[in-house]
């Protein structure tokens, strides 16, 4: 497979991430993937795919839009959105999250990837006391 054809793959499975099966992510993961994200860093294709199994047995569903796709020498940038429910987070309802990811090849599969987002809108404003207090946080930094 090549770079374009596993960052094309990579895309159709993220589209769809809470019903694919695990296994499916060795065709577009290096065993030495090496994805960090801001909750931590996870090394190893089984770590990652453990990673994954652990985040998606606790949503209700999630998959990705991808709206900006680019790649060049061996590196790619990824431009999304994560569309995802969770139980526990403003009562079940669905929630858009936009970030990036910036990823790396070998072997013609992705090595490394880096993924941006604003933990802030993903988790913390999402908690009732808390979300509150950041919101007025945000409200007296703005000039």
């Amino acid at each position: 497979m090549t770079q374009q054809a596993t960052l094309e793959r990579l895309v159709t499975l993220y589209q769809q991430l809470d019903k694919i099966d695990l296994s499916q992510l060795a065709e577009i993961y290096h065993d030495d993937i090496c994805l960090i994200d801001p909750v931590a860093e996870h090394i190893r294709l089984h770590v990652v795919e453990n990673y994954f199994a652990s985040l998606l047995n606790n949503l209700h569903y999630c998959r990705f839009e991808v709206s900006e796709c680019h790649l060049f020498n061996g590196t790619a940038l990824l431009i999304w959105q994560m569309i995802y429910a969770h139980p526990a987070l403003q009562r079940g309802s669905e929630q858009h999250l936009s970030g990036s990811s910036h990823l790396r090849f070998r072997d013609e599969k992705i090595i490394f990837q880096r993924d941006y987002y604003d933990m802030g809108a993903m988790l913390y404003e999402k908690i009732p006391v808390l979300g509150s207090v950041i919101r007025q946080l945000k409200k007296r930094l703005q000039p």
